[in-house]
């Protein structure tokens, strides 16, 4: 791999890089951790006594994590494979202990998926990923890759929040998918160790330190929306292998969606479950995460045992009409009610399912359907938002993303984000 950050900064329609003092291309810390904090949800994301029902508040970096600890940021591309540019994070401590040589064991990856890149953005934009859409001159593969690793989804800021305090022995990666190969080459767990040993490689040669191990350590991943048939894929190749009994560690599925109705949907997430509990019985590292808006999915799990094979112990069940809203006019406007929400744990809590239905949020992806009819009647007027993260068209849909990565990284093995022999 190498380093194009300063071609990307030549081409990048949101901030994320700019030059340093001397000219040299860096991460811009403000691009990294936009703001004084972030948006997220508590330890538990049900709770009775918070106004909507749910524990979503503005948490500061404060002491500790703050902009200091943006950490640096490094665009790579590969030579071979169709997922070819990869967009990485590193905490700023990692960085040096990186270039020192002095990692106690073998680096630590977080690799999200992005949804297809299907639409006339990305097959226009040509060639791949250096390429702009004629249209309006926008090279929309950078602008995914940038969303997804700090801007929209606000996904750095969810790791420095989730590190703390803990020496850090963990990478974020993006890898931007071209439209033909759909992360088609990472889709087999040599296909992904590979990727990822190659990034590491990467890194060590850009911050000047030795290449101490020849393998990744723990890998989590995790898929948003039409991304989550790349984690059933992957996942129905579970087997004695070292990439699920010594690499991987946990998935989580923000909101996945795996097809157009329950019909095409519900086999393939029986088969992922069918397939986590495989892997939960062959390594009892393993953890799993799924926050779902259909309440189809959140059934279909917790009818099944729970991968640890304890059963679901902690549950939650909340009538979100049941509660002190935060918007109190809000609650007396007629409109469809904002329906059940429910969260359920394993009684190790290596494995969680929480469901807020579509119905709870002001609008979930479209506010009308094709003839203009609102999709979901008192939505606009009685479904919950959050007023101060209204930017272009934030929605109930990226919210599971956008609030809930920082839960899913907080009920991570602790041992994923510090290296052994390390507080």
């Amino acid at each position: 791999m190498r380093d194009v950050s300063a071609e990307v900064l030549a081409l990048q329609p949101l901030p994320l890089f700019r030059r340093g003092p001397a000219g040299e291309v860096e991460a811009d810390p403000g691009a990294l951790l936009p703001g004084g904090g972030l948006r997220k949800f508590a330890w538990k994301v049900l709770d009775k006594a918070a106004g909507d029902g749910i524990g979503y508040h503005e948490a500061a970096y404060g002491p500790g994590h703050g902009k200091d600890a943006a950490g640096r940021a490094f665009a790579l591309e590969r030579d071979s494979g169709t997922t070819r540019l990869f967009f990485v994070w590193l905490p700023g401590a990692l960085a040096g202990r990186l270039s020192r040589g002095a990692l106690t064991a073998p680096l630590n990856f977080h690799v999200l998926f992005h949804p297809p890149t299907y639409e006339g953005d990305y097959t226009g934009s040509r060639p791949y990923w250096r390429g702009k859409l004629r249209a309006d001159g926008v090279p929309y593969y950078v602008k995914l890759g940038i969303r997804y690793l700090c801007q929209d989804f606000k996904s750095v800021a969810h790791h420095v929040m989730a590190v703390t305090e803990r020496d850090p022995n963990l990478a974020y990666v993006v890898p931007v998918a071209d439209v033909a190969g759909n992360f088609a080459d990472l889709l087999t767990p040599a296909g992904m160790l590979g990727a990822l040993a190659d990034v590491y490689r990467s890194l060590t040669t850009l911050l000047k330190g030795p290449a101490q191990f020849d393998r990744p350590g723990a890998v989590m991943l995790s898929a948003y929306s039409r991304s989550g048939d790349r984690l059933v894929q992957l996942m129905r190749q579970v087997g004695r292998t070292p990439f699920f009994i010594e690499h991987l560690t946990q998935w989580n599925g923000f909101d996945i969606n795996l097809g157009d109705n329950d019909a095409q949907r519900l086999p393939e997430l029986a088969r992922l479950w069918t397939a986590t509990r495989q892997w939960a019985q062959l390594n009892r590292r393993a953890r799993a995460y799924l926050y779902t808006s259909y309440r189809s999915h959140y059934n279909q799990c917790l009818g099944d045992p729970e991968p640890g094979g304890r059963g679901w112990t902690d549950r939650a069940d909340l009538d979100l009409e049941d509660v002190s809203w935060s918007d109190g006019p809000a609650k007396k406007v007629r409109g469809q009610a904002r329906g059940l929400a429910s969260e359920a744990y394993g009684s190790d809590a290596r494995f969680g399912l929480v469901c807020l239905p579509v119905s709870f949020f002001r609008f979930y992806l479209l506010n009308h359907d094709k003839n203009g009819n609102e999709i979901i009647v008192g939505n606009q007027q009685r479904g919950w938002h959050d007023g101060d993260y209204d930017i272009g068209r934030a929605h109930g849909h990226g919210l599971f993303l956008r609030g809930m990565m920082s839960h899913a990284l907080a009920h991570a093995d602790p041992l994923f984000f510090t290296a052994k022999g390390t507080k």
